[in-house]
């Protein structure tokens, strides 16, 4: 979609004209210059309603008296509300209008005049009441500034046939020049401003007003309605309701940080903010799309969120049992046997004997290789011991989303399957599908130290023995996830999981003990990179070996960048994968990647389209 300001006999009209209301809409006197650098934007439509937003820039400090317009034409001179907002320093200049009292399922356009400013004009529309025969979503997330240009977002732009935008988080990122993504930015002229990490509310503002600079998402926003969630980086990496991985204590406190990370995040995303009562950080909240679909958007991070199992510093290694009846010959006991006064435990090593691993039970042997189990040799692992990993992680204070969002959700499930609607969406950041490490234990442990750090290169040791790749996901919280099927299980819910943070995209069926639940399809980054990409200049086939030990893991792709749409009919939902030829310059392709086909029942497979 082309944006484009107002014309001059747009304006003329626009300024003369009254409105069905018969409120006149001359833009009110304001002597300063004013531009609007940010774009516009609209977002949280619901069947009578939807925000619209902009930001002014002042040349001068002081209030800023706007003119918002929304009209059934481009031209905004068929005009169904206008008013009048005054956008000040205390939200840094943003203006959001929860425009009411429209009709259901209609477009509309929008835009915005102070002073002799023009803004661009947005197009967006309510939800549909009733008998709906089709939904188009745009659904992605992960745009990391410094990592390329984001190309996805005017890929997504360029279409005309796109309902809502759907961003599963990660909107921004918080670090400054010297963390995530330097060598990058450096070489693209894509520096992060503030160039520090992001802590105070000015740093946030500044970062969400880099990002809003970009032409790319201006057009995105401005062609359609967005429904937005935050992950971690809104805030800081990693982040739970308690801290983040990237928040460290000479950084001031955690609860200010988090606050002023999300004021600068209402000021500017066009989203409702939580009503008087609600916790600041209860992001949660559903869509009602007539009979065709809920959209259940779910908050993961910071409203209730117990700490992220960190593998790094609390993986456990299995131990061997061992006899130390004679000191000097012990021997190992095997399972089944008591254990003996004297025993000792030593970590558990095992031994690639023509692709069979035994546990290596000579005393000898096992002495000298368990003083090297940091480093061992080719042919030689330690082992996650899995037992003590699964009652770590099933903890019942491991939670993610607290009772009170889990309540609200199965309740949300059970009314829109009550009410006869076809589908039941869940948007939601992490990965919700159990998915166990590849084996990537052949990989050089030199080369992946280099590359990802020692840490990394002994957890990848271990990946010959399954374990959930990534704790920070819905395997870290494997008690939480079975609430969550449950409750889609009990509303009979035809159930599709979107999902985001991974930078990967994803096409998978997610089961209980009881068999198949939901699908869940993941959306690729915008810009920002995975492992998987370091890992294939070393040859590594990320995909198919995540896929040989994750046969519910239909296809999985993470070298592209770009979008999910997601179509939605009374017959089937059709999920096509668009990447984008590069982020490292402006000038693109895009490519439709893959497609599926989800038939609406309960815990349908995904099929090939």
């Amino acid at each position: 979609m082309t944006q484009t300001g107002w014309t001059r006999r747009g304006a003329l009209v626009a300024a003369t004209a009254t409105a069905a209301c018969g409120r006149a809409v001359e833009t009110p006197p304001y002597a300063g210059e004013v531009s609007f650098a940010h774009g516009i934007a609209s977002g949280d439509p619901a069947a009578d309603r939807v925000i619209i937003w902009t930001r002014v820039t002042p040349a001068q400090a002081g209030p800023v008296p706007v003119r918002w317009i929304l009209a059934r034409n481009r031209d905004l001179t068929d005009i169904v509300k206008t008013g009048i907002a005054e956008a000040n320093e205390a939200r840094d200049y943003t203006i959001k209008i929860d425009v009411t009292g429209l009709r259901a399922g209609a477009p509309y356009f929008y835009g915005f005049r102070a002073g002799e400013a023009e803004s661009a004009v947005g197009k967006t529309r309510t939800l549909p009441r009733g008998r709906t025969n089709a939904l188009k979503f745009a659904i992605t997330s992960c745009a990391s500034y410094p990592h390329g240009f984001f190309n996805a977002y005017e890929a997504i732009a360029a279409r005309d046939d796109v309902d809502v935008v759907i961003h599963l988080g990660d909107y921004i990122y918080e670090y400054g020049l010297a963390g995530y993504g330097r060598e990058s930015a450096i070489r693209l002229g894509r520096i992060p401003a503030p160039d520090v990490e992001c802590v105070r509310v000015e740093d946030y503002r500044q970062r969400h007003a880099q990002y809003k600079s970009e032409t790319e998402l201006q057009a995105a926003h401005a062609a359609a309605p967005w429904i937005v969630v935050w992950d971690d980086h809104e805030t800081a990496n990693d982040a739970w309701g308690g801290g983040a991985e990237n928040h460290q204590a000479d950084e001031g406190q955690w609860a200010a940080r988090k606050r002023a990370a999300l004021q600068a995040y209402y000021e500017w995303m066009p989203i409702r903010e939580p009503e008087p009562g609600r916790a600041f950080e209860a992001i949660n909240r559903s869509f009602q799309f007539g009979d065709l679909a809920t959209l259940i958007m779910v908050e993961t991070r910071l409203l209730a969120r117990t700490q992220p199992f960190d593998y790094a510093a609390n993986l456990p290694i299995e131990r061997q049992r061992w006899n130390f009846a004679n000191p000097a010959a012990p021997a190992a006991l095997r399972p089944g046997e008591a254990d003996t006064p004297g025993m000792q435990l030593l970590p558990a090593i095992y031994e690639d004997v023509g692709g069979e691993l035994r546990p290596v039970l000579d005393w000898r042997r096992a002495q000298t290789l368990a003083q090297q189990a940091q480093n061992l040799p080719q042919g030689f692992y330690l082992a996650p011991d899995a037992e003590a990993l699964n009652t770590a992680l099933n903890q019942p204070d491991r939670v993610m989303l607290g009772d009170a969002q889990q309540d609200w959700l199965s309740q949300e499930l059970t009314r829109s399957t009550q009410a006869g609607t076809a589908w039941q969406l869940l948007g939601n950041q992490v990965i919700m599908a159990r998915v166990d490490a590849p084996d990537l234990s052949a990989l050089p442990p030199e080369m992946v130290a280099a590359q990802l750090g020692p840490d990394m290169a002994r957890l990848l040791r271990m990946t010959r023995f399954p374990f959930p790749l990534n704790p920070d996901a819905w395997d870290g919280y494997p008690r939480a996830r079975a609430r969550v099927l449950e409750a889609i299980r009990a509303a009979s819910a035809n159930a599709i999981v979107l999902s985001g943070d991974s930078h990967i995209a994803w096409a998978n069926e997610i089961s209980d003990a009881q068999g198949p639940v939901a699908s869940e399809l993941g959306a690729a980054s915008i810009t920002s990179p995975n492992d998987a990409e370091l890992l294939a200049a070393a040859g590594v086939d990320f995909s198919g070996a995540l896929r040989a030990r994750n046969p519910h893991v239909k296809w999985v792709e993470p070298h592209g960048r770009g979008f999910l749409l997601l179509t939605l009919t009374k017959e089937e939902a059709l999920a096509e994968f668009f990447a984008v030829s590069t982020i490292d310059a402006k000038q693109f392709e895009t490519e439709r990647v893959a497609a599926f086909t989800i038939a609406p029942m309960p815990g349908a497979e995904i099929t090939p389209a």
